[in-house]
């Protein structure tokens, strides 16, 4: 595992002290999610596939490539879903699936049988582990801030291009917060300066989805937050060495 540290805060919502892990560079974030990645998936029973999710962007692709070196996971077995995917072509750089299929599925070999793209008709299954960024204003999958798909019931759902901030949104789909909620594990990962107040008010009160949708995932039994030394740099002036 690489060199990190954990640090730990109170919050009065009745969290107790969530903790987050913090390493100095973001390779070393990268690839301590990946190793906790593998841990997990190679202690899951043998007796069904292991169904993952893949979350794209930077933090994704990094996980992603430091995921693809490794020679422990279960490779034929796991069933690799997306965590969002633009309303784009496969081979357009904007495409979840371009960047899983050049970081990740190309490298290790991965069947094509194995890989399923979102579609709001056909719901993923009980996730045994989401892997997940963030972004600089607290969106999380393709859930943005606001978007009518933080109110929906299915698994899957469509945020319209408008609902974006950015002028060139195109849209797309995007795992819900019940599908996130109902995975076995889920890793969260953040890198570099431009995520450090996202991240800071994500695990401050108020809490309020709507407006920073990472704060449906706060560190908890279930869900681990590992960012870099940059992303935690306004978090970590409030924080606390955490007791081992």
């Amino acid at each position: 595992m690489p060199n990190g540290f954990r640090v730990a805060w109170g919050c009065a919502s009745g969290d107790g002290r969530m903790r987050l892990d913090v390493y100095p560079t973001d390779a070393e974030a990268f690839e301590a999610a990946a190793i906790l990645a593998a841990d997990h998936l190679r202690n899951l029973p043998a007796d069904r596939p292991p169904a993952v999710a893949l979350s794209g962007g930077r933090a994704g692709r990094g996980v992603m490539v430091a995921l693809a070196a490794r020679s422990d996971l279960p490779w034929a077995r796991i069933d690799w879903w997306l965590a969002e995917e633009a309303a784009v072509s496969v081979d357009d750089a904007r495409s979840t699936m371009r960047v899983a299929r050049d970081s990740l599925f190309v490298p290790r070999g991965i069947a094509p049988a194995r890989v399923h793209a979102l579609d709001e008709a056909s719901a993923p299954p009980a996730l045994d582990l989401v892997l997940l960024g963030i972004g600089p204003d607290g969106r999380i999958a393709g859930l943005v801030p606001g978007c009518r798909a933080l109110s929906a019931t299915g698994p899957v759902a469509r945020v319209a291009a408008d609902e974006y901030p950015e002028t060139d949104a195109v849209g797309g789909l995007t795992l819900t917060p019940a599908a996130l909620r109902a995975a076995r594990w889920v890793i969260v990962v953040g890198a570099g300066d431009a995520l450090a107040h996202a991240i800071a008010a994500a695990l401050r009160e108020p809490v309020d989805p709507r407006r920073l949708p990472a704060q449906l995932l706060r560190p908890a039994e279930s869900v681990r937050w590992i960012v870099d030394r940059a992303a935690a740099a306004e978090l970590l002036r409030e924080a606390r060495p955490a007791e081992t």
